[in-house]
């Protein structure tokens, strides 16, 4: 009798210290809400990256920061690239997409500092300017521009993100059967080579960084081109079309520039380009040497406040 009163003394306790219900002091404390451990697995980080995208007509990229979610099911690599085929957001007016309509990243894959990454076919479809009716050598010119920027705009998203030094472009092809899913040569040059296209690296050439974005400016001030030069000044303080037409007809002549690559400032809003200028003045040239140019970030491209403007060309 005593050990089934044990026994039964014992069930009840255990009973008692799982049910977790006590009173202290008129309050009742619950049993804590026990959450399981994959609850949370499908929630993904989210970081800000730059995502670059070709800037208008030109032959340039610019970056818009983007604050992208990277699931805990896929690489960084995979978020990125997605985000790039999306194209740029519906705010960002002057950046244009860069990837074929359907394109899809099927896998990356890493070695050392090289990026492998494939596609689908899709991303060997056509872009507009190859449905155009331009002239056969212009269309050509047009297409390798376009591919080339593409393929610039995936080094340049991944290394800015730290993510390698070097990307490989490899396609899957449903209906061809080859040795190799390299991207060759023709996809770029249009020549009909089958070699396999060589790792693509950054190129700050095609970067509109404040360098770039300060010589487009004085190559319009050069050729008087005064819709280039609207285009690339800051919204605030914009003159009209003839404000600048009567600027540059009044305004020294530039016959030459060097540039440096510039400082950016610490909240990378603004930066400052020096410029050495050769102006003509009165059957002369003259040189104008370590000439501050400040350059304005504004929805993420690189602008010249036209004030900046103004004094660099009316400037005695």
């Amino acid at each position: 009798e005593m050990k089934k009163w044990m026994k039964c003394l014992g069930l009840m306790l255990l009973c008692f210290f799982l049910c977790g219900c006590a009173s202290q002091n008129g309050a009742t404390r619950e049993t804590p809400l026990l959450i399981d451990a994959d609850a949370g697995a499908l929630e993904g980080e989210r970081q800000t990256y730059a995502l670059y995208f070709r800037l208008e007509d030109r032959p340039y990229l610019a970056a818009e920061n983007r604050n992208v979610e990277v699931g805990r099911d896929e690489t960084v690599e995979m978020a990125l690239i997605r985000q790039l085929i999306a194209g740029p957001s519906v705010t960002q007016a002057v950046l244009q997409p860069l990837f074929p309509s359907g394109t899809q990243v099927m896998a990356t894959s890493k070695q050392g500092d090289l990026l492998f990454v494939t596609f689908s076919e899709d991303f060997l479809s056509g872009y507009n300017s190859e449905k155009s009716d331009l002239p056969a050598a212009e269309k050509k010119m047009a297409v390798q521009q376009e591919r080339q920027l593409c393929l610039d705009a995936l080094a340049a998203t991944l290394t800015d993100a730290g993510l390698c030094t070097r990307v490989q472009v490899l396609v899957h092809r449903r209906q061809v059967k080859t040795s190799s899913l390299r991207l060759e040569e023709d996809y770029l040059y249009q020549n009909g080579s089958t070699l396999p296209l060589p790792e693509i690296t950054r190129q700050e050439d095609t970067l509109f960084t404040p360098y770039n974005a300060a010589r487009h400016v004085l190559d319009a001030w050069m050729t008087r081109n005064h819709d280039q030069l609207l285009s690339s000044l800051a919204v605030q303080g914009r003159p009209t079309v003839q404000m600048m037409e009567s600027l540059l007809e009044n305004s020294l002549t530039l016959t030459g520039f060097r540039l440096s690559h510039g400082d950016v400032s610490a909240d990378g809003q603004w930066a400052v380009v020096t410029a050495e200028l050769t102006l003509h003045r009165e059957g002369q040239d003259q040189v104008r040497s370590g000439y501050p140019i400040r350059m304005r970030r504004e929805n993420g491209v690189w602008k010249m406040p036209f004030d900046t403007l103004q004094s660099m060309m009316t400037e005695e």
